[in-house]
């Protein structure tokens, strides 16, 4: 009896020196960290998180093979958990990491998350290894929401569809906040429904100076236009449909004249300063299909020349 008590022990004492061995080692082995780009958000602004894997255990290891392999969770400053607004968002699409070798995989949790109240929040994951049968926990990450000050606010309707019959046009609103972000002054735009109602998207939109505000007007389809000063002799031109995507960012630069919107043959266009070419620019200048024509000179076709022998001259032969 007693040696079975004994014996009952020593795999009791083995059991615990073994299983926080194997966590410590899997973590050791395979670590993951998430990652934001900035830690300050505006309420229901649309955010990425990056989850890098780094693996060093030997073996390759295989993610994405279901919906459950990696798991989110945020709280706010007093640890209550925030419910997600629709289903946990699901990280699909297979893929493996060979020993040795990091992975980046980046998702997009503001569809998934309405973090309206401004304050400090907590992201939490879990990385479960299916080859292991283990849940990694990830080291969390924090951020802040905060309020931005409103400059312009303007409703309006949204056009009709194509076979779309007629009827009471649906409202939506824009607004263009200001917060700053990383010690400097951001200009931030939000589409909605109006005062209490659904948030479609709230965008980053350029840095901003503090003494000149942006202009904004809405054509008739019912884009955005944005004029603003980001430097102390530049400007942003961005163009947002009413889903609150970006369609055109272009730069101009003051010279001569300072960047203003007009209008000119019923559409509204940047006037004065000098347009500047950037590798943010929207279009891409990669995927621009009106890129200038190389025009080169008109080919002509020129008789060929006869060329004949040439004959003494008779004066000097005498």
């Amino acid at each position: 009896m007693n040696s079975r008590i004994f014996n009952l022990f020593l795999v009791f004492f083995c059991w615990i020196l073994v299983g926080p061995e194997f966590s410590i080692s899997a973590k050791a082995q395979v670590t993951a960290t998430l990652e934001l780009d900035k830690d300050q958000l505006l309420p229901r602004e649309t955010f990425f998180v990056r989850l890098k894997v780094v693996n060093f255990s030997g073996q390759t290891l295989v993610f994405g093979e279901d919906n459950n392999w990696l798991q989110f969770q945020i709280e706010n400053d007093v640890g209550e958990v925030i419910d997600p607004i629709s289903e946990p968002p699901l990280v699909k699409g297979r893929f493996t990491v060979e020993s040795s070798i990091r992975a980046t995989k980046q998702i997009d949790l503001s569809s998934y998350y309405a973090l309206e109240k401004a304050g400090r929040y907590k992201l939490t994951a879990k990385l479960f290894v299916k080859q292991w049968g283990k849940m990694l926990p990830v080291n969390p990450i924090k951020f802040n929401v905060i309020n931005g000050s409103v400059l312009w606010q303007q409703m309006f309707g949204l056009p009709l569809k194509k076979d779309e019959p007629l009827s009471q046009p649906k409202q939506r609103r824009y607004v263009l906040q200001q917060a700053k972000n990383l010690r400097m002054m951001t200009l931030y735009v939000r589409v909605d429904d109006g005062p209490g109602g659904r948030v479609h998207k709230v965008s980053q939109l350029c840095p901003m100076v503090t003494f000149n505000e942006p202009v904004a007007q809405v054509d008739p389809v019912g884009d955005l236009h944005v004029l603003c000063q980001s430097g102390a002799r530049t400007y942003n031109y961005s163009v947002l449909s009413p889903d609150g995507k970006i369609k055109i960012r272009h730069h101009y630069k003051i010279v001569g004249s300072r960047p203003r919107l007009g209008f000119k043959e019923g559409k509204i266009v940047v006037f004065g300063g000098l347009k500047l070419l950037r590798p943010d620019d929207i279009p891409s200048l990669k995927n621009n299909i009106d890129k200038p024509k190389l025009i080169l000179p008109k080919a002509t076709t020129n008789p060929i020349p006869v060329i004949r022998e040439p004959f003494p001259d008779a004066n000097k032969s005498k």
